[in-house]
């Protein structure tokens, strides 16, 4: 037995040539060999279905490309409706315009030109045409007949000389004068 245990032994620690059979492949081989296949097919597998959620994708954003290019396309038949106005609709658009306008640019053109002489005693506004209609009072006319030249020379401003007449019935006999002053 004593001779058997040296032989193993020797055995044992001898060097061995590695043992390669190219006609049958180890088990241990099969097994990797087997577990790459199966990450490789995993891999495709799992490249098929993001290409497939990539084109999903694509589709939904072409869809939505078009819909965007016909609101576009609305939006600008709804500006090209709008740039066209019927006659109505622009007459009526002409009356908003008209009830904007305030007549505060006449009342500053009146009170640029005003002077101590003139005595106001009735302002009617009328803002649709635009219109100051004024009642004055002065001691003589020609302070009126200036406080209308002043009037006029401003621009945009049109002044007609309705009446003018002589208060009798006050002592210091003041010239009444009515005045219209308009936009022009």
């Amino acid at each position: 037995m004593k001779a058997r245990l040296a032989g193993i032994w020797q055995q044992l620690r001898a060097p061995r040539a590695p043992r390669v059979d190219f006609q049958r492949p180890a088990p241990t081989h099969r097994a990797l060999v087997a577990g790459l296949w199966l990450m490789t097919s995993l891999l495709l597998v799992s490249t098929w279905h993001h290409w497939q959620r990539m084109v999903h994708q694509q589709q939904q954003t072409d869809v939505l490309e078009q819909q965007f290019i016909q609101l576009t396309r609305r939006q600008e038949q709804l500006i090209q409706a709008a740039i066209r106005l019927s006659p109505q609709q622009r007459q009526q658009l002409a009356s908003f315009a008209q009830q904007k306008v305030t007549p505060f640019a006449l009342m500053d053109g009146v009170a640029q030109a005003w002077s101590k002489e003139i005595a106001l005693t009735r302002v009617e506004v009328n803002t649709q045409a635009q219109l100051l209609h004024l009642d004055l009072e002065v001691k003589q006319l020609g302070d009126a007949f200036r406080f209308v030249d002043r009037l006029k020379a401003q621009p945009g401003v049109q002044v007609n000389l309705q009446q003018s007449a002589l208060k009798n019935n006050d002592p210091q006999h003041p010239v009444q004068v009515k005045l219209t002053v308009g936009a022009g």
